[in-house]
């Protein structure tokens, strides 16, 4: 577990690093990554004292309330990422940035999940796809959306507004919102556990649509190479533990294997596109 915190302490530092070098106020970069956290932390620790459908691994250092410190440190990385690859995917339309950061996010949940429930880093109370219940991926694309939903307006120039103080209150209210009509208005009700194969055959349907998508539209010549660099060290952290923990869950492998041909994909396309913005 040290090493593992250790290693996720080193790539938000490097992520955080290279976007504060880039920037001509760093300080307003930092003010949101600092909203973001606090937010991330009420919102988690009231999801757990409320519903008590998850909890994390006593093996973490330390603990703000029931959230290890590493969780929220981390949050805040995970969701500027997404924003910034929707940002560009998206640089014609803007209005939809939130909504594709949080697919964004929803998808990076969909394979951090499985790998850190298997590994142990937390666990689930309730069933569903690899022993994670749908609704709690759900929840990381809920919270993201409100999120770059305030921070999104006047983001370019770097610029704070009162919208930004609005962070640590809307996305706990909306999220926990949309969390309870999701469970009560269907999820509730097909409370079941997912077969393996099938989640795998699944997710491997979407990876090659999206592989389709990203060719037919070029999509990642739109996407500076940074962007996508950034988001590999955290990749290969979870492709790694994945691998030291998988035991004889090669069907969570298959699973896990799905999701790096659509990134692959907007790699192999910087050749056309390189570092500059849209």
């Amino acid at each position: 577990m040290l090493f593992l915190e250790l290693a996720a302490l080193c790539i938000v530092a490097v992520y955080i690093v290279s976007w504060t070098l880039g920037q001509s106020e760093p300080g307003h970069f930092l003010a949101r990554l600092v909203l973001i956290s606090a937010a991330s932390w009420i919102a988690e620790e009231s999801c757990i004292l409320l519903y008590n459908f998850y909890s994390y691994s006593p093996a973490f250092g330390l603990f703000v309330g029931h959230v290890p410190v590493l969780v929220i440190v981390v949050w805040p990385v995970i969701i500027h990422s997404a924003w910034d690859l929707a940002s560009q995917l998206l640089c014609l339309s803007r209005r939809l940035v939130p909504l594709a950061a949080a697919a964004i996010v929803c998808t990076d949940a969909s394979l951090i999940e499985p790998v850190a429930v298997n590994a142990g880093l937390w666990s689930w109370n309730e069933p569903g796809i690899f022993s994670v219940p749908p609704i709690g991926i759900l929840g990381w694309a809920y919270f993201s959306f409100f999120c770059i939903f305030l921070l999104e307006p006047g983001s370019r120039p770097n610029a704070m507004n009162q919208r930004h103080l609005l962070v640590p209150v809307l996305p706990v209210i909306g999220t926990h919102l949309l969390l309870l009509g999701t469970w009560w208005g269907a999820l509730r009700w097909v409370n079941i556990p997912v077969d393996p194969t099938l989640a795998a055959g699944a997710v491997w349907a979407l990876s090659v649509l999206s592989v389709y998508a990203i060719l037919r539209h070029r999509m990642g010549v739109h996407v500076e190479r940074k962007t996508l660099l950034l988001r590999l060290p955290a990749a290969l952290l979870f492709f790694a533990l994945l691998l030291s923990k998988a035991g004889g869950s090669t069907l969570l492998v298959v699973y896990a294997a799905a999701f790096v041909p659509p990134y692959l994909t907007l790699i192999a396309q910087q050749h056309c596109g390189g570092w500059g913005p849209c």
